[in-house]
C-alpha cells in the first residue's frame, strides 16, 4: 500500500504545482477582465484588442459604439475591449478628490475650534 501511495505523490504534486502556477492564475486574469467588461461606462476612454483608441459613445449589453473621430463611430463587441486607458480612470479619480478634501478640511476646521 506504500508503494502505491508512493507511486501516486509525485503525480499529486504536479498537479498541485500545475494548478497554483497555471490555472489558477488564468482564473483570476479571466474574472479580472470580465469585471473590467462590465464596468464600462459611456465616455471611457479604451482601447480595442485591435489597438484602435477612442471614446465610448454608447454601451448596451453585447455591444457598444465607440467614437475614433469627428464623424465615425464603429459598433463592437463589448469583447472587443482590450483595456480601459489611465486618462479615464485619473480623471475619475480628480473627481473623487474635491470630496475628501472637503472632508479633510472639516476636520481640520473643527481640531481649529477646538
Amino acid at each position: 500500500m506504500p508503494q502505491q501511495l508512493a507511486g501516486l505523490l509525485p503525480m499529486i504534486v504536479f498537479f498541485v504545482i500545475f494548478y497554483l502556477f497555471l490555472i489558477r492564475p488564468q482564473q483570476k486574469q479571466r474574472k479580472e477582465r470580465q469585471e473590467m467588461l462590465n464596468a464600462l461606462r459611456k465616455g471611457d476612454k479604451v482601447v480595442t484588442i485591435g489597438g484602435i483608441h477612442g471614446t465610448l459613445t454608447s454601451v448596451k449589453e453585447h455591444q457598444v459604439r465607440l467614437k475614433v473621430a469627428d464623424n465615425l463611430e464603429l459598433r463592437l463587441n463589448r469583447e472587443a475591449i482590450g483595456y480601459v486607458t489611465k486618462e479615464a480612470k485619473t480623471k475619475e479619480t480628480k473627481k473623487e478628490e474635491p470630496a475628501s478634501e472637503q472632508q479633510e478640511d472639516a476636520g481640520t476646521d473643527e481640531e481649529q475650534n477646538n
